[in-house]
C-alpha cells in the first residue's frame, strides 16, 4: 500500500508570511532558501504578492534578493513599489547595477525614483545609465579608490582607516593614482602600498602607464583585454584620460553569457531577445507575433514554387501547396516556447517538474496566436482559390490547432528532456520540428480526407 506525501511548496508558505506582515519572520524564512531556489521561489507568487514582500523587506536584504534576478525581472519587482521605497533598495546597490536597474524602468517611473534618492547617488546613476550598455562605459561601478600621486604612503593608509566603513562594501584590488586634473597615472596593488615606505609619494611607489579601458570599448574588446593581461579588474578613462570608473572581469564574462542568451531567444524567434513568463499575455503575445507575422511572407515564397506547377498535378497539388506553410509556421510557434523554457531553465525560474503550469501558461498563447495566424493563413489560400472556401476553412483551422500543439511541446520538450538528462538546447528543436511537421500533416490531410469534396470541388 503506497501512501502519498505531499510536496513543500515554499511559495505557499511565504506567501502566508507576506499576509502576516511579520518583516522579520519574512527575512529569516528567505534566508533558509537555498541560493538557487530564491528567483524561482519569489517568482511563483503572485504579482500583488511580490509587491508586498519588497515592501516588508528592508532596502539591503531587498537589494540583495534583486541581485537573484535579471536586470528585467528586477525593474519589474520594484516598479509598482512606492517611489521613495524603490530609491531606498536602488541606493544599496553598486553603481553599474544602478545604471543598469533604471534602463529597464519606464521612463516615468526611473525619473520618480531617482527624484527620491540621493543627489549625488542620482546624478552617478544617471551619468553610468547614458553609456551604451555593451561599452566599458556601460559595465562599470564608479565604487573605486583613487589618490593623488603627491599624497605620500602613509597620509593614504590613514585615510582608508578613517574610512573603513564607507569602504567596507568596496571590491578593493587596487588603488589608482590620478594627477591633480584626474588623469589616471599609475595603479598600486594594495598589498604593495602596505608593505611600502609610509614617507614615499604615491608617484615613486606606483606602476605607471597602467592599461586601462576607454569608456567607449566594446564587450569584446574588453574580452580581449582580459585575455591578454591576468587583470580581475581595469580601470576606465574618458576622452581626457580621466578615471571614470573601473570594470571587472567577471562583470565582461557575464555581460557576454547575458548576450549569448539573447542571441539564442533571437534564433528562437523572440523579438528583442528577452522573455520570460512573467511579462503580461498581451506584450508576450505581441513579441512573438512580430516574429511569426514576418514568416508568413517567408513561406510564402516556397509555396509559390510549388504553386507554380499546379497545372501539371492533379486536384490534391492546391493542399499540398499550403503543407509546408502550415507546418513551418507551427514549427517557428513552437521554437519560441523552446527558447523560453530553455532561457527559465538557464536562470533556474523553472524545473523539470513543471510541465502542467509550462501547459497552463503557453496553450491560452498558442490559440491567440493560432486564430489570429491561421485567419491570415485562410484569407491567403481564399485569395489563391476564391472558388474553394473549403480549403481556406481547413487551412485556418488546421494552423490553429497546430499552434496550441507546437507551443505546448516547445514548452514542455526541453523540461522532459532536461528530466532525462539530455541537453535540451541541442535536441528540443530537432524534435520539436519532427513533432510539428507530423501533425501539420496528419490535420491538414486528414481533415482533407474528412470534406474532400468541398475543398476539391
Amino acid at each position: 500500500m503506497s501512501t502519498e506525501t505531499e510536496t513543500f511548496e515554499p511559495w505557499a508558505e511565504l506567501e502566508k508570511i507576506i499576509d502576516s506582515g511579520n518583516a522579520p519572520h519574512l527575512e529569516a524564512f528567505v534566508q533558509l532558501l537555498p541560493p538557487a531556489d530564491t528567483a524561482y521561489t519569489i517568482s511563483r507568487l503572485p504579482e500583488e504578492k511580490q509587491s508586498k514582500l519588497f515592501e516588508l523587506l528592508s532596502p539591503e536584504f531587498a537589494a540583495d534578493i534583486l541581485g537573484h534576478f535579471s536586470d528585467e525581472q528586477a525593474a519589474d519587482l520594484i516598479e509598482d513599489l512606492p517611489a521613495e521605497h524603490a530609491a531606498d533598495i536602488i541606493e544599496e546597490l553598486e553603481s553599474d547595477e544602478q545604471a543598469d536597474l533604471l534602463q529597464e524602468l519606464e521612463s516615468d517611473d526611473a525619473r520618480a525614483i531617482l527624484a527620491e534618492m540621493d543627489p549625488k547617488e542620482a546624478a552617478g546613476a544617471q551619468m553610468l545609465a547614458a553609456y551604451d550598455p555593451d561599452t566599458a562605459g556601460g559595465m562599470m561601478f564608479t565604487e573605486f579608490i583613487a589618490y593623488r600621486q603627491t599624497m605620500r604612503v602613509d597620509e593614504v593608509i590613514r585615510d582608508l582607516r578613517l574610512k573603513a566603513a564607507e569602504y567596507e562594501d568596496y571590491d578593493i584590488h587596487y588603488v589608482y593614482i590620478t594627477d591633480e586634473q584626474e588623469r589616471l597615472t599609475g595603479v598600486l596593488r594594495l598589498r604593495a602600498l602596505v608593505v611600502a615606505q609610509g614617507d614615499k609619494q604615491l608617484a615613486q611607489v606606483m606602476t605607471g602607464s597602467p592599461i586601462s579601458a576607454p569608456v567607449a570599448a566594446t564587450a569584446n574588446d574588453l574580452e580581449d583585454l582580459f585575455d591578454r593581461y591576468d587583470f580581475s579588474a581595469v580601470p576606465v578613462i574618458d576622452g581626457e584620460g580621466k578615471l571614470v570608473g573601473v570594470v571587472h572581469q567577471a562583470d565582461v564574462a557575464e555581460h557576454l553569457g547575458e548576450q549569448a542568451e539573447e542571441d539564442l531567444m533571437k534564433f528562437g524567434g523572440i523579438i528583442g531577445g528577452e522573455e520570460l513568463r512573467s511579462v503580461p499575455l498581451k506584450e508576450r503575445a505581441v513579441r512573438r507575433m512580430l516574429f511569426l507575422v514576418p514568416n508568413i511572407a517567408l513561406s510564402f515564397v516556397s509555396i509559390t514554387i510549388i504553386a507554380a506547377f499546379e497545372p501539371v498535378i492533379q486536384k490534391l497539388t492546391a493542399l499540398a501547396v499550403f503543407l509546408p506553410l502550415v507546418a513551418n509556421l507551427s514549427g517557428a510557434t513552437g521554437n519560441q516556447a523552446v527558447a523560453v523554457s530553455i532561457r527559465e531553465l538557464t536562470l533556474g525560474l523553472l524545473k523539470p517538474g513543471d510541465v502542467k503550469r509550462v501547459f497552463q501558461k503557453e496553450v491560452l498563447l498558442g490559440a491567440i496566436n493560432g486564430v489570429i495566424i491561421g485567419i491570415a493563413l485562410g484569407l491567403i489560400a481564399y485569395l489563391m482559390r476564391p472558388e474553394s472556401g473549403g480549403l481556406a476553412l481547413l487551412i485556418g483551422i488546421a494552423f490553429a490547432i497546430n499552434s496550441v500543439l507546437a507551443v505546448v511541446l516547445g514548452g514542455t520538450i526541453p523540461l522532459l528532456l532536461r528530466r532525462l538528462g539530455a541537453d535540451p538546447a541541442m535536441a528540443s528543436s530537432p524534435i520539436l520540428t519532427t513533432v510539428t511537421d507530423m501533425s501539420s500533416f496528419l490535420i491538414v490531410l486528414g481533415g482533407a480526407a474528412y470534406v474532400a469534396p468541398s475543398i476539391l470541388s
